[in-house]
């Protein structure tokens, strides 16, 4: 920590996070203390993610913040404000390409660091003059997202990978504390999930799969060109409900492609 006036934890409240929380809550591994955890909510998390948040709450003496920019999926179908997530869309070619991505740095980690203005007592647009460090959940299998920070007073620290730990050896410090083994943290509707995801999302979590087929069925004409390019969750540009998830394009899980290390973890 030295050099370092504020150290927070982003929190996502899946595997390598909750991992994470409980190394620097037990100072394992050389992880630095926090000071803060941060949960940022987008709003459209599934219920595990929102009651391992509460969990953590409840055991861990670090303490936790929920920083929010509003509720993604309705700010986006009742275009309060416009961002893009990485859906698929068919052009009029027949070829499916992904929709640029702005939700991970919109909802994530700028209301993470505004959080962490707050808490250093900063009004909006005054020069933060500390140096804060992000403890960032990334294990060493998934070094390739590891990125700098974009913020000057920000420097991204990633204990799990300085330690060589990898998602098993995370899945261990959670069983070892006393916790069941975290589920992905990540919007459920998100197009990076793989089919394994959507099968055991349709098959045991029956309302939360309703609610990402929902959003399927609303998002089908947000692109530029609307209709004429229609938007769908799954790659296979299907109807969500619509999808084979044994067969049809076989989704890979995508959050390598997320570059900002914020989701999925």
């Amino acid at each position: 920590m030295a050099g370092f006036d504020y150290t927070y934890l982003s929190l996502g409240a899946g595997l390598q996070s909750t991992a994470m929380m409980i190394c620097s809550t037990l100072g394992l591994y050389d992880t630095p203390r926090a000071d803060v955890a941060i949960f940022a909510d987008t709003g459209d998390e599934p219920k595990w993610v929102y009651d391992q948040l509460e969990t953590l709450r409840a055991w861990s003496d670090i303490p936790i913040e929920v920083a929010q920019k509003g509720h993604l999926s309705a700010d986006l179908l009742g275009k309060t404000h416009f961002v893009c997530i990485p859906a698929f869309s068919a052009s009029d070619t027949g070829k499916g390409s992904m929709l640029r991505r702005q939700c991970t740095r919109e909802y994530k980690i700028a209301p993470i660091e505004k959080k962490v203005r707050e808490l250093l007592g900063y009004q909006p647009r005054q020069r933060v003059k500390e140096r804060a460090q992000a403890l960032i959940g990334i294990s060493i299998d998934e070094v390739g997202r590891m990125r700098p920070s974009r913020t000057k007073w920000v420097t991204n620290s990633y204990p799990l990978v300085n330690a060589g730990l990898n998602r098993f050896s995370c899945l261990r410090i959670c069983r070892d504390a006393g916790f069941a083994e975290p589920k992905k943290s990540a919007c459920v509707y998100c197009p990076y999930h793989d089919n394994a995801y959507w099968r055991d999302l349709k098959a045991n979590h029956a309302d939360e799969f309703q609610k990402a087929v929902t959003f399927d069925v609303q998002i089908r004409n947000m692109t530029m060109k609307g209709d004429a390019e229609p938007a769908y969750i799954h790659r296979s540009l299907k109807p969500l409900s619509e999808v084979n998830f044994d067969g049809d394009a076989g989704q890979m899980e995508m959050f390598d492609n997320d570059c900002e290390g914020m989701c999925g973890v």
